[in-house]
């Protein structure tokens, strides 16, 4: 099923009980909590304070869990649910006060569903991976064989799985667990639901996560004509960046002198010798001083709104560790309309990514945590840096994307990398091979490797056409190995 968006809902977060949610805390931060029946009498629609998640108390048990996933699909279309909650731990070897994510989820009827393991919100708590949980009608300690075959059980999870499971609408789950399903559940569950509810403020700590400060990192080698432009719209922001760092990647043009014009307004790094965007960009995020990271290639400009539109992007939409806005494009002084395949997609991105780089440097912002989490650039790219970067951190991180076009993209200059290096995919089959030997799920591994087929080929009959037949060959087996 394709759902369209209903809401600016983007994350809906349920749980089954209300004394299950620090309701204080989350609505201190204001998002609002409701229960279905208040769903149903329109409080959405007349109290909603625009910010782009809820809280839905479902109800206990399967029915209650079904029908309020229903509602949620039916009604609001978000992009996530995340199901948190309580458990009971079936498999004794694990500890209370934890929490878990099922590889499944099943009901007792023996259905079951192969669960998300991604989160839409940032988990700073150790998560323990287990095998299956079991959902069941009521919370009654069982011993039988298929009961053992799980490692927890609940009252809701594998109904909303099941709901969402058929629309286009990702769903998660985290379970503290509190008890150990048997004889003395209830007195467990009493007494260490304060751990819970410690631990649930922990989850919601994303809320905090204000922007303060940005620094925008700015690479720039031989744009002695472009660079000024490019200045100019990050000082004229409407929401100051903390910094703004210039990182010369060893120009021997006039850039140097265009940049000493700007005083202490910059900062600059002097990289003594040309050593590439990916070092460029990776110096300036070493040096650089706030939370958050932005990035601009020294010959685009920004729309004097672009920060302070992505700040009241991440303001509705708090969960998100990185975000880009929509781009106009300037090709040879025209704007032109982006192809289709173009388009910019929000969520996770990580499959229509493998085709084609849909996330521009100059319109990010991300955290500075998540870009040293993963690496940065590799400097052993000169070209695709970008892409074999978002590849890696879209596995794991939805992005967002605010709408505004704030970005101006100059190209069809012959001093882009694009213009001067050929077969750019050959990069982009180095990144993906690169991606392959890290990554043991399935999933991602057959997608990964189905990228990888399209691009080769694509690359063995363009050496064939040219008479590079001993690099169509070199080609040829590396497509031949994805087949062992």
């Amino acid at each position: 099923m394709n759902m369209k968006k209903k809401t600016d809902i983007q994350l809906v977060i349920t749980f089954a009980l209300k004394k299950e949610v620090p309701k204080k805390w989350v609505a201190s931060h204001n998002v609002p909590v409701y229960t279905m029946a208040a769903l149903k009498s329109g409080i959405l629609g007349q109290q909603h304070t625009g910010i782009g998640l809820i809280v839905v108390i479902t109800g206990v048990g399967l029915q209650n869990s079904e029908e309020a996933a229903v509602w949620i699909r039916e009604h609001i279309a978000p992009l996530f649910v995340m199901n948190i909650g309580t458990c009971g731990l079936i498999n004794k070897k694990h500890t209370l006060g934890k929490w878990i994510r099922p590889d499944r989820v099943a009901n007792i009827l023996g259905e079951t569903l192969e669960m998300d393991l991604r989160s839409p919100i940032p988990v700073i708590d150790d998560v323990l991976n287990v095998s299956s949980l079991l959902s069941v009608h009521e919370a009654a300690a069982d011993t039988s064989p298929r009961w053992k075959t799980h490692d927890a059980v609940d009252m809701e999870c594998f109904a909303q799985a099941k709901v969402f499971d058929d629309a286009d609408i990702s769903f998660h789950t985290l379970k503290f667990s509190t008890d150990f399903s048997d004889i003395n559940t209830d007195k467990d569950f009493n007494r260490n639901l304060h751990l819970f509810e410690k631990a649930a403020v922990r989850i919601f700590s994303f809320l905090e996560s204000t922007i303060q400060n940005v620094s925008v990192v700015v690479p720039v080698y031989n744009r002695e004509k472009t660079i000024g432009q490019a200045i100019d719209s990050v000082l004229d922001q409407s929401f100051k960046p903390g910094e703004i760092i210039i990182v010369d990647d060893g120009s021997d043009d006039g850039t140097k002198d265009v940049l000493k014009s700007y005083g202490n307004r910059i900062s600059c790094i002097d990289l003594r010798q040309n050593s590439g965007p990916s070092a460029a960009r990776n110096q300036g995020v070493m040096h650089s001083k706030s939370e958050w990271i932005a990035f601009l290639d020294s010959d685009d400009c920004w729309d004097k709104d672009k920060l302070k539109k992505q700040r009241e992007y991440l303001g509705r939409y708090p969960f998100y560790q990185i975000i880009q806005s929509e781009e106009i494009w300037i090709r040879k002084g025209k704007r032109v309309n982006p192809c289709k395949h173009h388009e910019k997609k929000q969520g996770w991105i990580w499959e229509p990514s493998l085709r084609r780089c849909l996330v521009s440097p100059s319109g990010v912002l991300m955290k500075k945590s998540l870009f040293e989490q993963y690496g940065g650039f590799d400097v052993n790219l000169p070209v695709c840096e970008d892409y074999d970067l978002w590849l890696k951190i879209a596995r794991n991180h939805p992005v967002g994307l605010d709408s505004t076009m704030s970005i101006i993209k100059y190209g069809g200059h012959e001093e882009q990398l694009s213009q001067k290096i050929p077969a750019m995919d050959r990069f982009r089959v180095t990144s993906l091979l690169g991606r392959l030997e890290s990554e043991k799920e399935p999933y991602y591994r057959e997608n990964i490797i189905e990228a990888l087929n399209r691009k080769l080929s694509i690359l063995i009959q363009g050496c064939k056409k040219r008479g590079k037949y001993s690099e169509a060959a070199e080609y040829e087996n590396i497509i031949d190995s994805l087949r062992v």
